[in-house]
């Protein structure tokens, strides 16, 4: 860890950053979108090269294989129209090599166990998101790390809506099992504090902005009907939880679906992604904290 730990300070950076609207809003001074894409896909590679040298992971093949994928997130937008088909192959770009756990192939762990693929998990997200606002200059709504007290508010409403059934459902098909966890309540606030800000800031950061931000959007956009654009967007964000695990997992899917649509309400009721975060973050960590 100590080897790879400049590879990760460098690209918190760099995914820090792309969150930020300042950070995006000089990336569209840039005259060319070209050398806009040019730039984000350099900076993809930084920490592989900084990570594989310090760790002596490095792999021809990994390098090839990241710089490709990265290539095609990178430049879909600039080289592709804006259609919605073309849209909806970038979602697909986007979500393949999580689905597939590529990343484990590419940033090698050095002891065999330690999660180093979270590396380009990170890379992977702040990739996708600078493409998606700068490049395709998509309007997801308010987004950002640090919700507002209103979306704390919906968020949390929603969050308690949702609860109940998706407890008393992963009990009942034996997706979850009450294991809450022991030790000093210091102790047990700090993990459930470091589990919530976690998702917050990067599960649920990334998850909602490409399913609440982008394609609910696009459904309300396309037809002006919130029920359908809260259930579709939910079906799709369950079906890509069928491979949690193993696959297909329907249990796990069809519990995500109703996490779904929570989002999709809090989402709905106040055009932010950020509220949406705090229904899904919630979820995780009472998920976390209180069932295995």
């Amino acid at each position: 860890m100590r080897a790879a730990l400049p590879a990760f300070l460098i690209e918190a950076v760099f995914y820090v950053a792309s969150v930020f609207e300042e950070t995006r809003a000089s990336l569209r001074k840039i005259n060319s979108r070209m050398i806009e894409a040019t730039i984000l896909w350099a900076s993809a590679l930084v920490p592989f090269f900084v990570f594989s040298f310090g760790t002596a992971t490095f792999h021809l093949n990994a390098l090839v294989l990241l710089a490709l994928l990265c290539g095609v997130l990178a430049y879909w937008h600039v080289l592709l129209p804006r259609r919605a088909a073309f849209d909806f192959g970038f979602l697909v770009i986007a979500a393949a090599p999580v689905v597939l756990r590529v990343f484990s192939r590419i940033y090698l762990s050095p002891d065999g166990h330690t999660r180093t693929d979270i590396l380009g998990h990170l890379t992977w997200i702040r990739l996708g998101i600078a493409a998606l606002l700068v490049l395709r200059e998509w309007q997801p709504g308010a987004f950002g790390f640090w919700p507002r007290v209103h979306e704390w508010k919906i968020g949390v409403i929603y969050f308690l809506l949702v609860l109940v059934p998706l407890c008393v459902l992963g009990i009942e098909l034996r997706t979850v099992e009450f294991a809450p966890i022991h030790g000093d309540w210091w102790r047990v606030t700090g993990v459930a504090a470091g589990y919530f800000l976690g998702a917050l800031w990067v599960i649920a950061l990334s998850e909602e902005l490409f399913f609440r931000g982008v394609i609910e959007r696009a459904l309300l956009n396309q037809w002006r009907s919130p029920v359908t654009a809260i259930l579709l967007s939910a079906i799709l964000f369950g079906a890509a939880h069928l491979w949690f695990r193993r696959f297909p997992n329907w249990n796990h899917a069809f519990l995500a679906a109703i996490l779904g649509i929570g989002c999709g309400l809090a989402y709905v009721r106040t055009g932010s992604v950020r509220s949406s975060m705090v229904t899904h973050a919630c979820v995780v960590t009472i998920w976390r904290v209180l069932f295995r």
